[in-house]
């Protein structure tokens, strides 16, 4: 297992929500979401411990980490709660922000105000609300940072001393702690937002190719359905005109058909529908073009061919191939076919007339095999 694949199924798999019929873009979102909170939640823990263990602060510079952490921690443990039973991932997202901000200005309450090392974490916030909800929640938070902002320049105009809890030697440790958190909150979440995306590019146009493959074919044979074979039609008709070339389509018709869905129902009917097409696929060529245009009514467009003798000869080979026994049910069912054709530009130069010539043709066809059958 990969270690992406090990994040998502032990660590983030557990806080997603488990509403039925989500989409893939709403799953793709809870994760992302999901993602940056715990991720923020584990640099939470990273400042503890380097606060504690790895600088030298003073007691109450400490006790200020501590309690900002604890702060953090919640919001984000809040957060999480919100998204995994709520599903609500905006309301999530809006509580973690607001957490975020009220621990910045918190501690740039006890760190100088408008001159505090921190100041610069608050960057963060407006991209955040930006790449995670909208454009319009970036706003509305960059202008509680900018409030926030006229607040501790206006007060430090009137002459208030914010008092700070930073000892002058680690004064540009704190700026550098400060830089860093906006920095690598931000770059995280512009990595993880683009990688989010990417996914639901690639998403959509998966989905956007299942789309235009359903509205081109026929769902129950998998051929071009009508409206498909006359965008083909169309478009070799203009091949055929521009290179000066020929083609010929076939039409077919199952004969008696009605009599399979009144006598054997109408799922013996699709099976049959099924079968008939799959031996038409193994007859034509690559550069062949075959549709169901809708009830046992199928056509097929043969680049290059315009012999009437040829394609008789060649229909002749469909008719000894389609017309072998299927199994249905307990019986052997035997189909029956009529076949018409239609030459470009000798029957037509337009798909209305082509079809029409290639419909008369194989209806001549159908009476006669019945004459021939009742003589």
């Amino acid at each position: 297992m990969s270690e992406s694949s090990w994040l998502t199924t032990q660590v983030i798999q557990p806080w997603l929500p488990k509403k039925p019929g989500l989409s893939n873009h709403q799953q793709l979102a809870n994760r992302f979401v999901v993602s940056v909170l715990l991720s923020t939640l584990g640099y939470t823990c990273l400042l503890i411990l380097s606060c504690h263990f790895l600088l030298i602060l003073e007691p109450q510079g400490k006790t200020l980490v501590t309690h900002v952490s604890a702060v953090l921690a919640s919001g984000i443990l809040l957060a999480l709660m919100i998204i995994r039973f709520d599903g609500n991932r905006i309301a999530a997202l809006n509580v973690f922000i607001a957490t975020l901000f009220i621990g910045f200005v918190f501690v740039s309450l006890q760190t100088g105000g408008i001159n505090s090392p921190v100041n610069p974490c608050a960057i963060a916030i407006p991209a955040l609300a930006t790449l995670s909800i909208g454009g319009g929640a970036g706003i509305l938070w960059a202008v509680a940072v900018f409030s926030s902002g006229i607040f501790l320049f206006i007060a430090a105009n009137y002459g208030y001393v914010f008092p700070s809890i930073i000892a002058p030697h680690n004064f540009a440790v704190a700026e550098f702690y400060g830089l860093f958190t906006a920095g690598s909150l931000t770059l995280y979440t512009v990595i993880k937002f683009d990688k989010t995306s990417r996914k639901l590019r690639e998403l959509l146009g998966e989905e956007h190719e299942k789309f235009i493959d359903l509205a081109h074919h026929d769902s129950l044979t998998g051929l071009s359905n009508r409206r498909h074979f006359t965008q083909h039609i169309e478009s070799t008709i203009a091949k055929a005109q521009y290179r000066d070339s020929t083609f010929c389509i076939l039409y077919f018709d199952l004969n008696n058909f009605k009599e399979i869905n009144d006598n054997y129902g109408h799922h013996s009917g699709d099976v049959v529908l099924r079968e008939f097409a799959k031996r038409l696929r193994k007859l034509n060529r690559s550069t062949d073009i075959i549709a169901r245009l809708g009830g046992d009514e199928f056509c097929m467009i043969i680049p290059g061919l315009s012999d009437a003798d040829v394609i008789q000869k060649k229909i002749a080979v469909f008719y000894l191939a389609l017309a072998e026994p299927l199994p249905l049910g307990n019986t052997r069912y035997q189909i029956s076919t009529s076949i018409g054709y239609a030459i470009y530009p000798n029957d037509g130069s337009c798909y209305e007339a082509l079809i029409q010539v290639a419909d008369q043709k194989m209806y001549q066809e159908k009476r006669q095999q019945y004459a021939a059958s009742t003589a």
